[in-house]
């Protein structure tokens, strides 16, 4: 008996998946239209009166929030299936994809290079890490193999044209070995498609497909008004389903009532942990490793020492005119390209656990889910973090990135020589003291308190007592 594929068993589900999960709501669609008509609006005369107001307002609430849950799960569908944001393949994976296709008999062309002016060939080459070339540490300012450029591997430009991007520890950007190309900022290679995505989330077969920086605001609101949605739903008919216990209860109703709670649960689960991760500005992925993670950053320094000095660091040099690497060796020399700008990367890493995309909760926040109340609810535009018009880096960088350039001297440092304390913490402290808070005793303590500490803050900034510095 052949064994199923796992992959292909996931992408068949997701394919099914929707369509139930359509069905589900249309039968408990029914069966509350039914219940709202037949028991609240036109009950039997011999049962109760009609409740033509509870059957009125119960009916607007629960088509308004079923048109709006269509309308954020039909969006983040569409946005899956039209737009899931792969990264594209690089042209190694094109090249072999093609010699595969070749007929086993058919002469094979031999290896061209690439021409950046007119495009033509393809660039032949094995698939090994980084694109093929051997790794070596660099140097202060350039590395072991002199600057690296566009020729030797294509693609690179659109990284070293920024001044932060993720890299490996040789300074290039992380390599895929499965589609052979260079990894964007933030791309992850997932397997049930075999494609890198942007800020890929994770695999949903809910949604019939993957959740990525496109579609990700669509899927919070997808699941934050399925909570309430179905919360709404189990609310009203466990209270009619109360009622009936004497009378004998419809079956449909039981059903429906066990559909509301299950998927309360399952929603209400789903919107706090993708509402952390919006207010984090990470992802599932990204989560995993959250507390060991180690981000390796390639930043820009603008004036790179020329003395040759050591530095503590890594650097790596981008840009400039190589010769081209033939495979095998070409008699005739490539003709050299122009040279490109040199720019010179400090290879730096984050501390265990940090986030260098973390902006602050409420930027975060904006920052998927858009800048305006309205995008808040209905899912109409994408999301900010998607539209990558940024020249520094592909996402916003976090106050982790500005640190780790003051370490190393790419900015000034800190002239208060202290790492600046999150805003809301100040924030709450300007606010107890301007208003203050409790009876008079309570206030005076307080003010010793914080005489305290400023007197403690002064003598470690100074190394002296305040009364000796005074006098």
């Amino acid at each position: 008996m052949p064994q199923l594929d796992p992959k292909a068993l996931n992408i068949w589900t997701a394919r099914i998946v929707p369509l139930v999960l359509l069905g589900i709501v249309a039968y408990s669609s029914w069966v509350i239209i039914s219940l709202l008509v037949d028991y609240l609006l036109r009950p039997a005369p011999n049962i109760r009166k009609p409740r033509h107001g509870a059957g009125i307002a119960i009916l607007t609430i629960y088509a308004s929030l079923l048109l709006i849950l269509a309308l954020s799960y039909f969006r983040l569908v569409y946005t899956v299936t039209a737009n899931p944001g792969y990264t594209p393949r690089g042209p190694q994976w094109h090249a072999q994809r093609s010699r595969e296709r070749r007929p086993s008999g058919a002469r094979q062309p031999a290896p061209r290079h690439v021409d950046p002016e007119k495009g033509n060939g393809v660039l032949e080459a094995p698939s090994t890490p980084n694109g093929g070339l051997p790794t070596s540490p660099y140097a202060p300012v350039s590395s072991a193999y002199g600057p690296i450029n566009d020729a030797a591997l294509p693609g690179l430009q659109e990284f070293y044209m920024r001044d932060v991007f993720t890299c490996e520890s040789d300074g290039r950007p992380i390599w895929c070995s499965t589609c052979l190309n260079w990894k964007l900022d933030r791309a992850h290679h997932c397997r049930e498609v075999q494609r890198c995505v942007r800020k890929m989330d994770h695999f949903c077969p809910w949604v019939g497909g993957i959740v990525s920086e496109n579609s990700q605001k669509f899927f919070v609101l997808f699941v934050v008004w399925g909570a309430i949605f179905w919360v709404f739903t189990m609310i009203f008919m466990a209270k009619f389903v109360a009622e009936t216990t004497h009378a004998g209860v419809n079956t449909h109703w039981i059903v429906v009532l066990c559909i509301a709670s299950l998927f309360s649960l399952f929603t209400l689960g789903m919107s706090g942990s993708s509402l952390q991760f919006v207010f984090q500005n990470s992802t599932t992925i990204e989560n995993l490793s959250r507390r060991t993670k180690v981000w390796q950053l390639a930043i820009y320094m603008p004036n790179p020492p020329q003395d040759g000095r050591p530095l503590p660091f890594r650097t790596v040099t981008y840009g400039g005119q190589n010769p081209l690497p033939s495979d095998p060796p070409n008699p005739t020399p490539p003709t050299p390209q122009p040279a490109g700008p040199m720019r010179t990367f400090a290879i730096l890493h984050s501390r265990p656990g940090e986030n260098i995309w973390d902006l602050g909760y409420f930027r975060n926040f904006k920052a998927v889910m858009g800048e305006h109340w309205y995008d808040w609810i209905f899912p109409i535009k994408h999301s900010p973090c998607a539209k990558h018009d940024r020249q520094d880096c592909e996402f916003e960088t976090g106050p982790v990135v500005e640190r780790m350039k003051r370490e190393a001297g790419i900015l000034p440092p800190n002239p208060t020589g202290m790492e600046e304390k999150p805003r809301r913490h100040r924030r709450r402290r300007r606010k107890r003291s301007r208003h203050g808070s409790g009876t008079d005793g309570e206030q005076e303590q307080g003010e010793k308190h914080r005489h305290r500490r400023r007197r403690k803050r002064h003598e470690s900034r100074n190394g002296l007592p305040e009364h000796e510095v005074l006098a």
